[in-house]
């Protein structure tokens, strides 16, 4: 059994199909919305609570010598997996529950929707019954029967949310890519290369380098392209002119910029295979968003989010217009 930690957010599907639903003109428009509500809703609950669950299940796991066998009851500290905060987990209660109900339906991604909200639920019960065991020390009172008792349903739980977690992420990347390709065709068609075309491929460009290079062993050849046509677009929408004399737009085509460089520093660390010194480890596990060590999947994935910031800033600017 692999115990693994997810670091990737979908933070940028958020602004990306934001961004096309308001793209979206004509009769089919009140659908786009409908299903761009529908996306974001799925989209909302797993940026809500997937980093939590899997920070809490390495607090969790982390004190026992044998995770898959369990406590043993001779650990000297011990910890519960920890409660995620309320407003993370209404995100995938009643608005997960309207936005599964909603129509029209997405065959594609529905089911992998249903089933995280479900294993989720499922989950947290579990998790909010282990916290308070732990919590209250019960386990002094009862040598240990409750550590192992609960031990067992509690990672079948975890596994199974990990398991919808992959899948309703895989789905949701694939209806993104799907969507954002026809978006760029229509704008193209109808506006040529306008500035929110530029925004949406700037967005997905960097997305697909981040992916790529958000890796231990990322393939260096396939990545160094991938930057070379990343800065081609941003130089071509600065030939273009794209959003000149627009302070917001200016602020995004810094923030690809900042992720253009990245990029380079994180192929040249790992072509140098310079391992991360004491402290530059220490930076790492702390999962702060500052002084993350030049080359990092980490520092490159900040400055990704970054882009996704600005890029929602604008959309929301472009939009109050």
């Amino acid at each position: 059994m692999s115990f693994r930690t997810r670091t990737a957010p979908l933070a940028a599907a958020i602004a990306l199909i934001s961004l096309l639903g308001a793209c979206s003109k004509g009769p089919g428009s009140v659908a786009d919305t409908q299903g761009v509500e529908k996306v974001n809703a799925y989209i909302a609950c797993f940026n809500a609570v997937e980093q939590p669950i899997h920070e809490g299940f390495q607090q969790y796991i982390g004190w026992m010598q044998d995770p898959e066998a369990g406590p043993t009851g001779n650990e000297k500290k011990v910890r519960g997996p920890g409660t995620v905060l309320s407003h993370r987990v209404d995100a995938c209660n009643a608005p997960m529950v309207a936005a599964l109900a909603m129509t029209p339906a997405e065959p594609a991604l529905d089911p992998a929707a249903s089933n995280y909200q479900k294993t989720f639920v499922d989950l947290y019960a579990l998790i909010e019954q282990a916290d308070r065991y732990y919590s209250r020390e019960d386990y002094l009172r009862d040598d240990h029967a409750g550590m192992r008792s609960q031990h067992a349903p509690l990672m079948k739980a975890y596994m199974a949310f990990f398991d919808a977690g992959t899948a309703l992420d895989a789905a949701l990347e694939k209806r993104e890519d799907e969507r954002r390709a026809e978006q760029l065709k229509e704008i193209e068609a109808s506006e040529g290369r306008s500035m929110a075309y530029y925004q949406i491929k700037i967005l997905g460009d960097g997305k697909q380098l981040t992916q790529l290079l958000n890796t231990e062993a990322p393939d260096l050849a396939v990545a160094r392209t991938q930057l070379t046509a990343f800065q081609a677009l941003l130089q071509q929408a600065q030939d273009d002119k794209v959003g000149k004399g627009d302070a917001m737009w200016g602020h995004l085509e810094r923030a690809a910029d900042t992720l253009a460089r990245d990029a380079g520093r994180r192929i040249e660390r790992v072509e140098s295979k310079k391992p991360y010194t004491r402290s530059e480890q220490m930076l790492i596990q702390s999962g702060g968003r500052i002084n993350n060590p030049q080359g990092s999947a980490e520092a490159l994935l900040v400055s990704y989010n970054d882009l996704v910031d600005m890029s929602n800033r604008l959309a929301q600017s472009s939009g109050a217009r």
